[in-house]
């Protein structure tokens, strides 16, 4: 069984997430596909999946065992062609039992008369735990199951046994390690290699380089949507990989561009009611003893008008902090102040506001925009009570914002979900650097832009902080946290275990991307 993609083009508005990408998937493989965000990846599994189809007229083919198929038109077809394909949240609910979760996904068997035959339900969970040799009992709950073993329960309930299994032709993970800590990391990989053992081939999606070294057979790395190497992952050393993982096309933050004039941005704070005085001489942002899921007791402060990254691998807390410091997850411990006023324990996004914290999140879909409402109503509704019958106020702000954030096109009236990518997060970096935060927190901003949205929030950025506005900034692109930040601060395992800094001359794309990938 083999699984093969030929010549895959996939274009989205601005933007070329996968080009004429050829790839091949052999039996009893391991490969990693490994990239940075925005590279290609997640594009390259939902085309795998069903979810997304190649562009039309240029060729594009996938064989399954050598049959063609040219696209799955939808996921279902996908699975019937035995691909299957366990994702980074595992599937499986915390109150149920494991044998429930498994009835989920694959069906109650059910007696005479319709009622669910539990003995059976049972039955079928022992033998299928014992086949893949998981030492979990059926009645176990959900919530007792380790990160690791939730992992084994996920990919076991995907594959199947006997016939389910013999019909499966490539299992993907798709960052389906991302949430397991790295002292469980080695019980999930061998799990994964006996699975690869039995001839089936597995499409590791993933950016944890250091754990699946030691089990991948091969290694594709895309960069920009193209495919820059595919080889033997012996054959490779982590130099070599980060080294493709750069983004070869961006070049630095262009200083001519980040050099704006801001009267505009001081006319938009003065139009939004927002006092852009400030002489307050402490840190703007101080954190102390923070605890929250994976974060465990880190100390931090950003001063006014500095730029400060954070990266880690999945499960470090990279990716609870920001959510936490926007006020959209709660804090078990620790401290946050924003120029000195401590902020209460139990917080709200609306709250994080009024204390002067804005977050940009790594969502735009879900979480950054109404994709339904016009632009118009995306860039005022933070606010929505400072325009309440002010239309002439509310268009004065919206020439104002579209041109100063290069929203275009300039109809502020066009629904939000027809704007492409980059300018729907310009235009949400504007709608809250408009309000003139003290702390603007960016979860990776600049994901799936084009490169002029890219160079043009690089300059918003810039300006930002040359206005006294501290930037904390979430990323996995090394060369734009080297390029901007005065510091980048390291975590691991929910702690802050490094920090490189410009002026010192630590702080390189190198250094950052090992860090991030490694």
């Amino acid at each position: 069984m083999s699984i093969e993609l030929k010549n895959v083009t996939v274009t989205f508005p601005g933007v070329t997430a996968l080009d004429n990408v050829s790839i091949g998937f052999e039996p009893g493989e391991v490969h990693a596909v490994l990239g940075a965000n925005g590279s290609g990846k997640s594009t390259l599994v939902k085309v795998l999946t069903g979810i997304y189809q190649p562009d039309a007229g240029k060729g594009a083919d996938i064989l399954v065992d050598g049959k063609h198929f040219g696209k799955f038109d939808t996921p279902m077809m996908s699975r019937e062609e035995g691909i299957t394909v366990v994702h980074q949240e595992s599937p499986l609910i915390d109150v149920l039992s494991v044998a429930e979760s498994v009835a989920l996904f694959k069906g109650y068997p059910k007696k005479t008369g319709g009622r669910i035959d539990w003995k059976a339900l049972f039955r079928y969970t022992e033998e299928l735990f014992e086949f893949y040799k998981i030492g979990l009992t059926p009645r176990m709950r959900v919530a007792e199951l380790s990160a690791a073993e939730r992992g084994m329960v996920s990919m076991a309930i995907a594959l199947g046994k006997g016939d389910d299994l013999k019909k499966v032709k490539a299992l993907i993970l798709d960052e389906a390690d991302a949430s397991i800590p790295e002292a469980d990391a080695e019980k999930f990989l061998g799990y994964v290699r006996k699975v690869a053992d039995m001839g089936i081939p597995v499409i590791m999606v993933t950016h944890r380089l250091k754990e699946v070294r030691s089990i991948c057979d091969k290694v594709t790395i895309l960069n920009g949507g193209e495919l820059i190497y595919t080889g033997a992952m012996q054959e490779t050393d982590d130099d070599f990989i980060i080294s493709k993982m750069l983004r070869s096309d961006q070049s630095p933050v262009d200083e001519a561009c980040a050099k704006q004039d801001g009267e505009a941005l001081q006319r938009l704070w003065e139009l939004c009611g927002r006092d852009a005085e400030d002489d307050y001489a402490g840190a703007s942002l101080s954190v102390k003893g923070l605890c929250a899921q994976n974060l465990n007791g880190i100390s931090f402060e950003v001063g006014r008008g500095e730029i400060v990254g954070f990266v880690g691998i999945q499960g470090s807390g990279v990716n609870e902090l920001p959510m936490v410091l926007g006020g959209g997850l709660s804090r078990s411990g620790g401290e946050i102040a924003v120029k000195g006023r401590s902020l209460p324990r139990k917080m709200t996004p609306q709250r994080a506001i009024r204390a002067g914290i804005m977050l940009q999140p790594t969502d735009r879909f879900r979480q950054g925009g109404v994709m339904s409402e016009s632009l118009r109503d995306n860039m005022l509704l933070p606010n929505e009570k400072r325009f309440w019958h002010k239309g002439k106020l509310a268009r004065q702000v919206m020439q104002e914002a579209i041109l100063e954030f290069d929203v275009r096109p300039r109809i502020i009236d066009m629904p939000f979900e027809k704007f492409s990518g980059g300018n729907q997060q310009k235009a949400i970096i504007g709608k809250w650097l408009q309000l003139h935060p003290d702390v603007f927190v960016m979860d990776d901003p600049t994901y799936g832009v084009d490169p002029a949205a890219r160079k043009k929030i690089f300059a918003d950025i810039r300006n930002a902080s040359a206005m006294g506005v501290s930037i904390v900034i979430f990323s996995t692109e090394p060369e734009q946290l080297a390029s901007l930040c005065t510091r980048v601060v390291v975590l691991r395992q929910g702690e802050i275990v490094h920090e490189m800094k410009q002026e010192d001359g630590t702080l390189t794309r190198q250094a950052i991307a090992r860090w991030c990938y490694a």
